[in-house]
């Protein structure tokens, strides 16, 4: 064999090996173990796991049910749209893949198998890096953790705030006094 061909296969082997590995990275599944306990209207079946692990690190100081929160966010997302919603699930699928994780900060194991410590290193990652769109995507899913539990009634105690001060009432049905009577215009217009 000429020495010629074979740096062209070592490279084409090489390339292979390189491919063949970072696809590896890329599809290594996360803990899938956390589901859904009701169905879902946004967040895929894959992003679920990562909303709940999300939630679990933002909302560490409190008593939120972080699988409550993914469920919580996952019912708010329905009113987004359609773009923001697909926009979100691959901020969680960018979190979770193995690929991403060793390019964006160091380690190719999915979010969701890290521990807590891994967890908060990753989401400072995001939160400090020099890249707008991750700060941005880090921000929004505090974001979204915080606002989908202190949103509910009860979280308030938690705060020590008592609850609305106004209750909305709802108000009586309309009822009719007589039949409505419609009238013909007249030959003028209006009667």
């Amino acid at each position: 064999m000429e020495r010629r061909s074979f740096l062209k296969v070592g490279l084409a082997g090489t390339a292979l090996v390189v491919v063949g590995g970072a696809a590896a990275l890329g599809l290594r599944a996360g803990d899938r173990s956390v589901k859904p306990l009701r169905p879902l209207f946004v967040l895929s079946e894959g992003a679920f796991p990562v909303a709940v692990a999300v939630a679990a690190r933002a909302l560490r100081e409190t008593t939120a049910n972080p699988v409550e929160i993914a469920h919580r966010i996952d019912s708010a997302l329905r009113f987004a749209p359609r773009q923001s919603q697909k926009d979100l699930d691959a901020v969680f699928g960018l979190l979770e893949n193995g690929l991403m994780g060793l390019l964006l900060r160091g380690s190719s194991t999915p979010f969701t198998l890290l521990d807590a410590a891994g967890q908060d290193r990753a989401l400072g990652a995001w939160r400090d890096s020099s890249v707008a769109a991750l700060r941005g995507a880090y921000h929004a899913l505090r974001k979204l953790c915080l606002a989908a539990h202190y949103a509910a009634a009860d979280s308030f105690a938690q705060v020590g705030y008592p609850g609305p001060s106004l209750i909305k009432t709802v108000p009586p049905d309309i009822a009719a006094r007589a039949p409505l009577a419609v009238t013909e215009p007249t030959a003028e217009g209006m009667p």
